[in-house]
């Protein structure tokens, strides 16, 4: 493995193929909605680019959700399901904020629209599953069934 590899999204040893293609797909979805998000702010007219930020953070997860529990020996296919999980949410939350964004016509929207509520509630279901995630391979660490990182 190369060292570019190593690095760009976290050690992919160990993870199959469709794992890779989703971390570097919602990477590439992380990339384009940042570059946009920032764009939109500096050459649009009348944007307010405020729900990209989220649309960010849960694609940031789901960049790292696909073959986060294959380390785990054994793991149970419901920690593969909150691997899914998160990343249907993080869909259904930059889905959101793209209709939002394209819906208000740029012209000082409604704090909370419908789409920035969808966006809201799919990026803390993406967060809650993640969490899950989060602890149940620092449980396997604990018990010894993962060897630490160096």
């Amino acid at each position: 493995m190369s060292t570019i590899e190593q690095n760009l999204i976290g050690n992919t040893a160990g993870l199959s193929r469709v794992d890779k293609v989703l971390r570097y797909f919602f990477l590439a979805l992380l990339i384009g909605t940042v570059v946009y998000s920032i764009g939109g702010t500096f050459f649009g007219k009348d944007n307010r680019l405020t729900n990209y930020g989220l649309a960010d953070a849960a694609l940031l997860l789901a960049s790292l959700a696909p073959g986060y529990s294959r380390p785990i020996p054994g793991a149970h296919w419901a920690l593969r399901a909150c691997e899914w999980a998160v990343m249907g949410c993080s869909l259904v939350c930059t889905a959101a904020v793209i209709v939002g964004d394209v819906t208000d016509g740029g012209i000082d929207p409604e704090p909370y629209n419908t789409p920035s509520n969808v966006a809201m509630g799919a990026a803390l279901v993406a967060f809650c599953f993640f969490t899950i995630l989060l602890v149940s391979k620092e449980r396997a660490r604990r018990r010894g069934l993962i060897p630490p990182a160096r």
